[in-house]
């Protein structure tokens, strides 16, 4: 017997450790072949961390023209760690933040699956897996990335505290609660919603399909949980921040938005999406039925129902949901598929098998950065023709007065301009700025539903900058309006004067 057989058998969960190193590093390997620019959301980030930076807290709008509009900053935190890594590292800041959380959030995924099997041999491959489909497209320069982290981190405590029943895992609760709210308030709820199916399951309950050992102190689980919302209270905007979910999601045609469409076969992320809970059902008919802790079933259950809700909801069924299902493969063993292969695979096999999954690697790298190369190329354009309309706004000595469109007004207020609208959508609808439903107002305007006239007659703009695409009703009425010059004109952005 060889040294490695020996070792397979005392540990036959576990692989040799340049192995373990090999599959984790792949996910990162890919990653870096993936092109990326900072995301459309960072400009209004940097603008409201400059800001706050600056002059402090902001409760009425100072982004936008609608200065009299009540705002919450829900992410303020990190709209202060964006803007200094900007800063301090120029453009390439936020990626390098990007990059760093994403290896954060694959240790993390790794570490969970470690948590919940103990068997690195199903741990290590998930989370590559998961972190492959979580890198492209959710992985962007928006909180959503120390999002992910924490929430990972919450759940790893929690295991840890139900498997040992020490208190000292539960302390880190209340301190990932106070960074979530400040970091990313929209979903700091998700900190609480993930509590309870531990709470749940330490509820005295006993059936014959679900297991509940081990369950950890209810009395502790629900002080935690309180204390967690106490704690949440300790940010600039109080209990606003705590309901901004609720008051934000779900309202005034959000759902128009790519990110907040239920999930479906027609977009990649769905297909990935059906693709792995698909998998996990197909893995039911194989594995040996046992039962089941009803924590993991919860996680399981409510993170893939997050996901089909909403295409935003799908990165927590993946870095969550997927490693509570792998319990179920906790007692797998590779000697259960080395042993049946050492007589049939022959060491020509071996070699094949390598090759082949060496240019498998080398083919996901090309693919990723063939596919994202040209996206960036396209956005590069967009924001060279948006910068073409920036620089004839900086000639002008009258009081501007903007319009410009959802996806474009961050980067006019990244330059000190104060537009119609810009991508922050849930605060332009009335429940939120205690205003007007300026959200609401634009997507009629956007779909030719009232009169373009009308809704330039209300602001008086005398600078439109407008999209061909997305703006194409006010494009193509401001050609025909003698009362507009057209004064910039790009491959996809024109920029129009009120005589």
């Amino acid at each position: 017997m060889t040294e490695s057989q020996a070792k397979l058998q005392i540990n036959p969960k576990k692989y040799p450790k340049w192995c373990k190193i090999l599959i984790l590093a792949l996910p990162v390997l890919i990653s870096f072949f993936q092109l990326r620019l900072a995301d459309n959301d960072f400009y209004f980030l940097h603008a409201t961390g400059e800001y706050i930076v600056k002059h402090g807290f902001p409760y009425t709008d100072m982004l936008s023209m609608h200065s009299s509009m009540k705002i919450v900053v829900q992410q303020w935190l990190s709209s202060v760690i964006f803007y200094y890594s900007y800063q301090f590292l120029g453009a390439y800041g936020a990626i390098i933040l990007l990059y760093v959380f994403s290896v954060i959030v694959l240790f993390l995924t790794y570490r969970l699956g470690m948590a919940i099997t103990g068997n690195e041999i199903i741990s290590a491959p998930v989370a590559a897996i998961v972190n492959i489909l979580l890198f492209d497209p959710f992985m962007v320069t928006r909180p959503q990335i120390f999002t992910y982290a924490i929430l990972l981190g919450e759940v790893i405590l929690l295991e840890k505290y139900v498997q040992t029943v020490k208190i000292k895992y539960l302390i880190g609760i209340p301190v990932m609660s106070l960074l979530l709210i400040n970091l990313h308030a929209a979903m700091w709820p998700m900190l609480l919603v993930l509590m309870v199916p531990y709470i749940i399951s330490a509820v005295p309950l006993n059936t014959k399909a679900i297991k509940r050992e081990p369950t950890g102190d209810l009395l502790m689980l629900l002080a935690i949980f309180v204390v967690s919302i106490v704690i949440g209270l300790l940010n600039p905007y109080g209990v606003e921040n705590m309901i901004y979910l609720f008051k934000s999601y779900g309202r005034g045609g959000l759902d128009v938005i790519n990110e907040m469409k239920p999930t479906n076969f027609g977009t990649t992320e769905g297909k990935s999406f059906f693709g792995v809970v698909g998998a996990c059902v197909l893995l039911l008919f194989f594995v040996k039925k046992q039962s089941v802790p009803i924590r993991f079933f919860l996680l399981f259950a409510g993170t893939t129902l997050l996901g089909l809700m909403q295409i935003k909801g799908i990165p927590y069924a993946l870095f969550i949901g997927i490693p509570a299902f792998t319990y179920i493969l906790k007692d797998f063993k590779l000697t259960s598929i080395t042993e049946p292969l050492k007589k049939i695979v022959t060491k020509r096999i071996k070699v094949l098998v390598c090759i082949f999954v060496i240019l498998g690697v080398i083919l996901s790298c090309e693919g990723r950065y063939l596919t994202t190369d040209d996206i960036r190329k396209s956005n590069l354009t967009h924001y060279e023709n948006l910068y073409g309309a920036v620089q004839m706004l900086n000639e002008v000595e009258e009081p501007i007065v903007l319009y410009s469109n959802f996806n474009d007004g961050q980067y006019f207020e990244f330059f000190g301009y104060h537009p119609y609208i810009d991508g922050r959508a849930e605060l332009f609808l009335a429940s939120n700025n205690n205003e007007f439903d300026y959200f609401g107002e634009y997507l009629l305007m956007l779909n030719g539903n009232i009169y373009y006239k009308d809704f330039l007659d209300r602001y008086q703009f005398n600078y439109l900058a407008v999209s061909k695409g997305l703006d194409h009703y006010l494009y193509s009425a401001l050609l025909l309006d003698e009362e507009y010059e057209q004064i910039y004109d790009s491959s996809d952005v024109a920029l129009f004067v009120k005589k």
